[in-house]
């Protein structure tokens, strides 16, 4: 038996996405409710869907139709309006121009247009529909038969029959009622039922309708579990995506750790390697110079610290690879750059001789003089320079320093006599 219907049929738009929209209208394309909602589920759009009737055809404004389309018309066996090609922002504002179809934003537009395009592709046929259905017929259900592909006469007949069934009007081959339960014979010949029968089929046919009425009820609450268990699929493949994402994130993390601990680990071999490198080429430039001296006496030789430019910086950097301690003698390669201060900076250092390459400004041998610090240029003492020291020898340093101190105190005893 085929139960009344109770919804309305409707034709469903539907703009998917973050923000999705949704417009349904009636099968005279009147709006039912124009909607849209940011992060709206999929469960939650049926439950939309499902308050303003059937969906009888489901359309969108892209092609081809999107996934969320596909799978609502799957729930509710509509049929999908497929498009020739995507509307353009022109065609959907003209067709959602007329009065009475009214949104608040694009996506509801867009929704609004996709069901009005459907339904002016079916205008016409449902026009016929209308005309050639007889009156007392449920127009609506001609309609929805004729878009599920049945003949629009084949249909008018099955709602006929139908209707006739449900009401229990079962006819005989020759016009005349089936006899059935007590009752009497009336003028005629035709059978007319007691009142008891007559009340006794009325209950059965509220029962009827009450059982269609659950099992609409039914079916939209599959329709609705159909769609929370596609949403529980698609959240358990979103979560098992995130914990593979997030553990191989993880295990990039510990990856890096590891290389960065072992960078730090190369890079201290490094250092060390260095440092024994250059404490090797300096001993190698000791043997060098050493051979090249060949028989003369080592024991005579004086290895002092070489300062390339006569600057802060430098000096520091001597300090911080060497060190300075008192009585040391120094070679100044270039002795052009530094002034007083620099030199007092050189003088507290302890150094006690310096040798200099370039000459030094008047303000830096002076500092030295008041300081007791004796300069000699290497025109006075030879230097072979090796790597960061220098040799000068000894004997003749010696030598040096003696006959400046003779003569420094000479100049003094002349001024004290002046004075």
């Amino acid at each position: 038996m085929v139960a009344r219907r109770r919804q309305r049929y409707t034709i469903v738009g539907i703009d998917p996405g973050t923000t999705l929209g949704l417009a349904m209208l009636d099968l005279d394309g009147k709006p039912i409710e124009v909607f849209s909602s940011k992060n709206c589920s999929f469960s939650d759009a049926i439950r939309r869907i499902v308050s303003c009737g059937t969906p009888l055809i489901v359309a969108s404004d892209v092609t081809p139709t999107p996934s969320m389309v596909k799978k609502i018309s799957k729930v509710f066996s509509s049929h999908i309006h497929e498009l020739k090609e995507c509307l353009s922002t022109e065609e959907k504002i003209a067709l959602t121009k007329g009065e009475g179809y009214e949104y608040r934003n694009v996506h509801e537009r867009d929704a609004l247009a996709a069901c009005l395009h459907a339904f002016k592709r079916y205008r016409k046929k449902f026009a016929q529909v209308r005309k050639k259905t007889p009156p007392g017929v449920d127009v609506e259900e001609v309609k929805a038969q004729v878009i599920k592909g049945v003949s629009i006469s084949a249909a008018i007949k099955g709602v006929i029959q139908a209707r006739e069934v449900e009401e229990g009007d079962d006819i005989n081959s020759n016009g005349t009622g089936i006899k059935s339960g007590r009752g009497e014979e009336g003028e005629g010949g035709k059978w007319v039922e007691s009142e008891d029968i007559q009340l006794l089929r009325r209950a059965v046919r509220a029962k009827e309708r009450d059982i269609a009425a659950l099992k609409e009820l039914n079916a939209a609450l599959k329709a609705q579990l159909d769609a929370k268990e596609l949403e529980i699929q698609e959240l358990q493949a979103r979560i098992a995506s995130i914990r593979s994402r997030s553990r191989r994130e993880l295990e990039e993390q510990e990856e890096i750790k590891r290389r960065d601990k072992e960078i730090k680990r190369l890079r201290r071999e490094i250092r060390d390697k260095e440092a024994e490198n250059e404490e090797l080429r300096r001993v190698i430039e000791e043997l060098k110079w050493g051979k090249a001296i060949k028989g003369s006496d080592m024991r005579r030789m004086k290895r002092i610290k070489v300062i390339r430019a006569f600057n802060r910086e430098v000096i520091q950097e001597v300090e911080r690879r060497y060190g300075f301690k008192h009585g040391d003698v120094v070679f100044l390669e270039d002795g052009s750059g530094g002034g007083g201060n620099t030199a007092a900076l050189l003088a507290k250092k302890g150094v006690s001789v310096v040798i200099y390459g370039k000459p030094m400004s008047h303000f830096a041998v002076e500092t030295f003089l008041e300081s007791g610090i004796p300069t000699f240029s290497v025109d006075e003492i030879p230097v072979m320079v090796r790597g960061d020291f220098a040799f000068v020898d000894a004997h003749m340093l010696n030598e040096l320093v003696v006959k400046w101190r003779r003569e420094k105190e000479r100049e003094e005893k002349i001024l004290l006599s002046i004075g």
